[in-house]
This record gives C-alpha cells, structure tokens and sequence, in this order.
C-alpha cells in the first residue's frame, strides 16, 4: 500500500478552494429568489392568459400570502412604492 504524503500548506490550499462563505451562501440565496420570482411571473402570467381559467378564493387567498410574506422583509419606503 503506497501512502501519499501531503503538507499542510496543500490541505489549506484545498480546503479553501471548497470553503463556502457566509457571502458565497447569501448571494446563492439572492440568486434562488431570483429565479422563482421569474419562474412566479412566468407561471402567472400563463394563466392568466388562459380565459378558461377562473382563480377561486385559494388562489386569491396565497397570492395574498406570498404577498404579505415579501412585504414583511421591505421597508416602509419599498412598501410606499408597491
């Protein structure tokens, strides 16, 4: 069995190129809210453009949430603006 043997300046090297940062996860976050929203447009957009489709209560009453959830995390200036 042969050992390979490798020094602690190679170990950091390494560990750092895979060392995920608080910064690294929140653009990451950023980046999926991002997304969904233009997949929420896209899907809404869809359906609206349909005429057979009639929203009901439920559909009205989770807009309404997904709504309210988001303006929660706005200031009071962004939810001037909306």
């Amino acid at each position: 069995m042969t050992r390979c043997r490798v020094s602690e300046d190679e170990l950091a090297h390494d560990h750092a190129q895979v060392e995920i940062t608080a910064e690294d996860e929140r653009e990451a976050a950023r980046e999926d809210i991002e997304l969904l929203a233009l997949d929420i447009n896209e899907a809404i957009f869809q359906l609206l453009r349909n005429k057979d489709w009639q929203p009901d209560s439920d559909d009205i009453e989770s807009a309404e949430t997904l709504y309210n959830c988001l303006r929660w995390h706005m200031t009071p200036a962004q939810r001037e603006a909306v």
